[in-house]
């Protein structure tokens, strides 16, 4: 029989294509659907400044951590130094802050998502204001499913945040989403506003992995690391790249 593309699968490569064409769409989170049995995604970290370039991605405890490449080269921890990755339960939730945190706490006591996220902002780093964006994998019902949340700043309401939640209870094999905090370069960085990109992920996880990283290889990518799930076992599995080693260990 011959393979057909689905409408889904050209979409994914179109958009894998702009990816890979943009200089600096800043972090990113992506989940997906690897094949029958395996789900899992993507985390990147990208900077411009030295401050948010000193750094690198570290697994240890079933936590996935920002931390300083070089701690004597710090200038200013906050919004750069955080908990990425933390497995709680059935679940398992990246973000690109301070907000992997808030919502373990959350789901810990019986919140989704949209409800772990009530009440936070955007990043207050003006003019960026950058977006906090986060995502849930979710194996606590028969089917898993993928939660993503964009926090960005209000075009409405000058202090405030508009709250996009996105929640996919089927997902087809091969195929993940994602989001990113900006949609390119400039002064000031400006947003990402749009739905998550359906993007590819085919292959293994090691396979994943360097496709990405090559894909994103600009001169402001610093880390990448791409986590697998078997939604059977829930035995977890994380490759990492790293640009610059760490001098804390």
């Amino acid at each position: 029989m011959k393979f057909m593309i689905t409408e889904a699968q050209r979409l994914a490569e179109q958009n894998l294509k702009s990816l890979s064409d943009n200089d600096y769409p800043g972090r990113g989170v992506l989940l997906g659907r690897f094949d029958q049995d395996h789900w899992g995604g993507i985390y990147w970290i990208m900077g411009r400044s030295t401050n948010s370039r000193n750094r690198c991605l570290r697994y240890e405890n079933e936590i996935l951590r920002t931390e300083p490449a070089d701690p004597a080269l710090v200038e200013d921890p906050s919004l750069i130094l955080y908990n990425a990755i933390r497995r709680w339960d059935k679940t398992l939730v990246v973000s690109n802050g301070s907000q992997t945190d808030m919502i373990v706490e959350s789901l810990k006591i019986g919140k989704n998502l949209a409800e772990g996220m009530d009440g936070q902002y955007h990043e207050p780093d003006e003019p960026n204001f950058t977006p906090r964006i986060s995502g849930v994998l979710d194996f606590r019902k028969e089917t898993p499913q993928i939660w993503l949340s964009s926090l960005k700043k209000s075009q409405i309401i000058n202090f405030e945040s508009d709250h996009a939640i996105y929640h996919y209870r089927q997902f087809a094999e091969g195929l993940g989403v994602g989001l990113t905090t900006y949609l390119h370069n400039g002064s000031p960085l400006p947003t990402y506003d749009r739905p998550p990109m359906i993007l590819p992920v085919v292959g293994n996880l090691k396979e994943i992995v360097e496709q990405y990283w090559q894909c994103l290889q600009s001169e402001h990518l610093i880390s990448l690391a791409g986590f697998q799930i078997d939604a059977c076992s829930l035995e977890q599995e994380m490759h990492i790249i790293n640009r610059y080693k760490s001098k804390s260990y």
